[in-house]
Parts: structure tokens; sequence; C-alpha cells
């Protein structure tokens, strides 16, 4: 019994040193951003501040966190160079400012929920960064944040990236909530390329419930190959949400495995 009190205590300890070092290295990649920001902004390049903070952010996870990023089908993040693009990704925890800082295109910016351009440093960075904020539930809100989008895919050349499921999924399996429809209705409107973006299931990495961050650990995702909506009727959109979202489902458990697999070999 106390053998066990003293194992979860350290446990948690472990956890908590862990996730405070996580937020030191966001509070610096955020600053990273914002004395970016000035630079970027002069030479009409606003979402390079994202950039120049996920460069950052990469460079922390790795050498602080000892996270490092493994991404299959980097190539077809290729057309993010040539055209804006709508990015979807399923949606897990706070490993996602991770990952994200592997993939996100030198021009594109971010849609999250509201509250967080009210965190201090993150959320000044962020809005500096020129990141769309939403409010779930209001429909003001959304209409601002689709009004938005438009404007960067149409008039900034600047790609999107979306979170479909709508909020963070902490799920044990790796089973995704069902897709929104707005990331693809926003595709369609603009004609742009969808790129479906797969992460494994990182609950046995992070998890709050069980005081869980680990250390040393690869987080795998999969750039799937762009969906063209050049030929797109609106009457197509539902059959192509249930599409992309088996396809990243499907994703998802195959990277998953072979973490498990490369776990167990190790």
């Amino acid at each position: 019994m106390g053998l066990a009190l003293v194992f979860r205590a350290f446990t948690a300890l472990c956890f908590f040193l862990q996730l405070a070092l996580f937020i030191q290295c966001v509070i610096v990649a955020s600053v990273v951003g914002m004395v970016a920001s000035p630079f970027t902004r002069a030479v009409r390049r606003t979402p390079a501040t994202n950039w120049a903070g996920a460069l950052a952010m990469r460079v922390l996870a790795e050498h602080i966190l000892g996270i490092t990023v493994e991404v299959i089908g980097a190539e077809n993040l290729a057309h993010t160079r040539d055209r804006p693009c709508v990015i979807v990704a399923n949606h897990q925890n706070l490993l996602d400012v991770v990952w994200l800082s592997w993939v996100i295109p030198r021009r594109a910016v971010l849609v999250a929920n509201t509250y967080i351009s009210r965190v201090p440093i993150l959320g000044w960075f962020m809005r500096l960064g020129g990141n769309l904020f939403v409010r779930q539930g209001d429909n003001q809100s959304v209409r601002a944040l689709f009004e938005g989008s438009l404007h960067y895919l149409e008039k900034e050349r600047t790609s999107v990236v979306m979170f479909p499921e709508g909020r963070r999924n902490p799920s044990e399996s790796g089973t995704l909530l069902e897709f929104k429809k707005g990331a693809f209705y926003l595709a369609y409107c603009t004609r742009v390329p969808i790129i479906p973006v797969a992460v494994q299931c990182t609950y046995p990495l992070y998890s709050w419930n069980v005081h869980r961050f680990r250390r040393n650990c690869i987080i795998r995702i999969r750039v799937l190959v762009p969906i063209s909506t050049q030929n797109l009727a609106e009457e197509d959109i539902p059959t192509l949400v249930s599409n992309t979202r088996k396809d990243i489902q499907k994703a998802c458990i195959s990277l998953t495995s072979l973490a498990m697999q490369m776990d167990t070999a190790t």
C-alpha cells in the first residue's frame, strides 16, 4: 500500500513537471512568434507569424519535451506552396500543439475556440498571427468565421486549418466524433483542395485523468492525398464529409497500431 502510494505520487510529480515544461515551451514559442510578427507584417505575411511560432515550438518540443513527430505523406503538403488549401485533422488534446508545429504551412491560419484568444501570451500570439476564433453555438460567431475564412482563402491565398470534430476528443480508443460540414462547405465555395491529416491516438502519450505525459516519444501522423473540389456539387458534400471521416479514422487506427508495435519492440 505504501509503495503504491509512493508510485502514484512520483507519477503525479513527473506529470506536472512535464506539463510545466510544456507550458513554458508554449510561452516561449508564442513570444518568438510575437517578436517575429512586426517583421512578417512588414512584408505583408501576417500568417507567417504562426509559422515562426510553430518552428520555435518544434525545436522546443524535440529538445525540451523529448517529443518528436513522424510525418508520413509529407509530400502531400506541397499543394500549400502553390495555392491555399483547407486542412482538416482529428482533434485530441494539448499534444495537437506539438504535431501542428511540424505540418502547418508557411502561410496558414488556425481555427480555434474563442476562449484561447483570452489566454495570456498564447492568445496574444494567436491574435497577432491573424488566426480565426469561433464560439460554439453562436451563429454570429460562426458567420464571422466563415467570412474570415473566405477572405484568407480567396484574397490572401492563405490556407486554413480546421478540426471538423468541433471540439477536443480525448478518446482512449481513438474513435472520431462525427464531422461537421463547415470546413467542407468552405472548400466547396472556394474550390480549394482539402488535405486530410490523421493523427494517431495520443491517449497513451498524454492523459490528465491518469497523470500521464510521456517523454522521449514519437507522435505519428499521416497526411492523406489532397481531395479536389473543382467538380464537387453541393449535394455531394455530405458524402464527402462521411468519406473523409472514414479515411482519417482508418489512418488513425493504422498509425495507432504501428505506434503500439514500435513500443512493444522497444
